[in-house]
């Protein structure tokens, strides 16, 4: 019989995960080109992989969604995105002389509240609110740089100020077919969950650490007390384009100590970066 426990999951920093599931390969969010600096860093790049099978990207920002295009061109998954990721999948397409098959491209704008099938995972988009970035992030992405005298990073920060700030974010709940197990993936912290009126309550919450957002305290309290997780799964060191991680993203025991402050009750596991971990494994019963 199949089961939750046949569900791996690979954190590689950042809101990316890799998720093996009956030989099928789907990644959430990829971010494999990073700059030098970031901690942890990562050793593998994008041509590392031999397939893809389905891809998942929750927004546009560049820290979710740098290298998908490339990807998509290469490895022609199932592609599940905000419409205008799709726009930079053709551009890429006519860059490289490719025939990308857009058929396999699901625009999430037109299919948000409809599920769709990987194996017999049931997984459904769900619209939310756009990310929220502080200005202390904006001014430490270009103040950093010149610190540590890495000015090059500077132009890739434009880039990510300027690239799909105000587009829409997406969040996917997976069912899978073992006891009705459930994981709530999101790439960016919200309170404007408002199309989620259906689920009550997920085995796993899957929620980035995001002090670049202002209010992540309190939206990553709301999210907990509207779903009443029995894990909620932290993501985090996603500060990629700063040289040198600022330390409040490593920082994870002052997270720990002000997030359980606010809800006591609630049950934090860590991402393990680069390991393998079985499903059953997070939700530990």
């Amino acid at each position: 019989m199949t089961s939750s426990h046949g569900v791996k999951l690979t954190w590689l920093g950042a809101a990316h995960y890799q998720i093996d599931y009956q030989n099928l390969k789907t990644v959430i969010d990829p971010l494999y080109t990073r700059l030098p600096g970031d901690k942890p860093h990562l050793e593998l790049t994008r041509d590392h992989l031999d397939r893809i099978d389905y891809l998942l990207l929750t927004h546009g920002h560049l820290d979710h969604s740098w290298d998908a295009p490339y990807l998509v061109v290469k490895h022609d998954p199932e592609v599940y995105a905000p419409g205008e990721c799709l726009d930079d999948v053709r551009r890429e397409a006519r860059r490289s002389g490719s025939d990308a098959d857009m058929q396999s491209c699901h625009s999430l704008d037109e299919i948000a509240g409809t599920s769709f099938g990987i194996a017999d995972i049931e997984v459904t988009p769900h619209r939310i609110g756009t990310e929220e970035i502080d200005f202390w992030f904006v001014r430490s992405m270009f103040l950093r740089p010149w610190l540590h005298w890495k000015p090059a990073a500077i132009p890739t920060g434009v880039r990510w100020l300027t690239h799909h700030v105000f587009g829409s974010c997406f969040a996917f709940h997976f069912r899978f077919p073992h006891r009705g197990r459930t994981m709530l993936y999101f790439g960016n912290l919200t309170d404007q969950v408002d199309e989620m009126g259906g689920i009550e309550r997920v085995d796993v919450l899957a929620i980035p650490y995001c002090p670049a957002n202002r209010k992540w305290l309190s939206q990553s309290q709301y999210l907990i007390e509207r779903f009443r997780p029995g894990v909620t799964m932290v993501h985090h060191f996603d500060n990629f384009l700063s040289p040198f991680t600022l330390s409040k993203y490593m920082n994870l025991e002052s997270y720990r100590e002000a997030l359980c402050g606010r809800c006591p009750a609630a049950k934090l596991y860590f991402s393990k970066f680069q390991r393998e971990v079985d499903l059953e494994e997070i939700i530990g019963d």
